[in-house]
């Protein structure tokens, strides 16, 4: 299938997914809550929420820093919704009206069928994480410094593109095992308390030293640890300890994106064959 073919596929899979969301205004008000509980839950508890001095002492920051740790994770968290909810929604809404079976039969792109949907998720987790990302540069004391917010941005734009990739390959396992919305909530979960959004995984080596270890390269097959990792590089300066090198991180970043795409290319094989042999009632 032609390149050309492919890109009017996607562009009309975001349109359409577009569409929806401004009919739909209740989805809008469901996210601008989202932003304002979670900055009001900060503020609130953030006098009683506090890490062990280890802890602390592991990446580089001390008390007062804490509500500013938890924005920057709160502003890569908006883009998790790309990689689990957005692909796993559309499939099962086309598995229920009966319109995936469509997808199939046409000559379409199937890739540039879920790559649309997060794309779409990811214009509309941009257009909220504008003014939660204003607020905290302006809590780092960076909003005139042109350096940090041009990184920023960037990790934002890899956040972004790291969560499509990942969001096609859950969009696969929800094609190939239909009820893969429970690995998908748990993975939800395991992004805001495993992987940094919250909770620093350096800090899982006060915990235990082999536990500490074993989690911490369990998190780094994940691109969503390098998210939280290099935002709060850029946000708190050098004095932040990160997990790896930050070039390091921006490699290792880049590669499981690319990844994590390859996987789900080869993924639709299995799942291409089995329609073929077994007939689109499988889907």
């Amino acid at each position: 299938m032609s390149i050309q073919h492919s890109t009017r596929v996607i562009f009309k899979g975001v349109w359409r997914d577009m569409k929806t969301y401004m009919r739909y205004r209740a989805f809008f008000t469901g996210m601008l809550l989202e932003i304002v509980s979670l900055i009001l839950g900060f503020a609130i508890i953030g006098g009683a929420y506090y890490f062990s001095p280890e802890v602390l002492a592991r990446i580089g920051l001390n008390e007062e820093d804490l509500f500013l740790f938890m924005m920057t994770g709160s502003i890569i968290q908006l883009f998790s919704s790309i990689a689990t909810w957005a692909p796993l929604n559309r499939i099962e809404e086309d598995i229920h009206y009966g319109t995936l079976e469509a997808v199939f039969v046409s000559p379409s792109s199937r890739m540039g069928y879920l790559l649309s949907t997060s794309i779409a998720r990811g214009i509309i987790s941009f257009i909220f994480f504008i003014p939660l990302y204003i607020l905290t540069l302006w809590l780092a004391g960076a909003l005139t410094n042109f350096a940090v917010i041009g990184f920023t941005l960037l990790v934002a734009l890899l956040a972004m593109i790291s969560n499509v990739s990942v969001g096609i390959y859950f969009g696969m396992l929800a094609i190939m095992y239909r009820q893969a919305r429970l690995l998908i909530t748990t993975t939800h979960q395991l992004i805001q308390f495993l992987f940094g959004a919250f909770l620093p995984v350096q800090g899982f080596m006060v915990l235990h030293q082999g536990f500490g270890t074993a989690m911490k390269y369990l998190t780094l097959a994940f691109p969503f640890t390098y998210n939280f990792d290099l935002m709060r590089h850029f946000m708190f300066g050098e004095k932040y300890i990160t997990l790896l090198p930050v070039w390091q991180e921006f490699v290792i970043l880049g590669a499981l994106t690319i990844l994590y795409f390859i996987v789900a290319r080869l993924l639709l094989i299995p799942v291409e064959r089995k329609a073929k042999k077994q007939g689109l009632s499988i889907l």
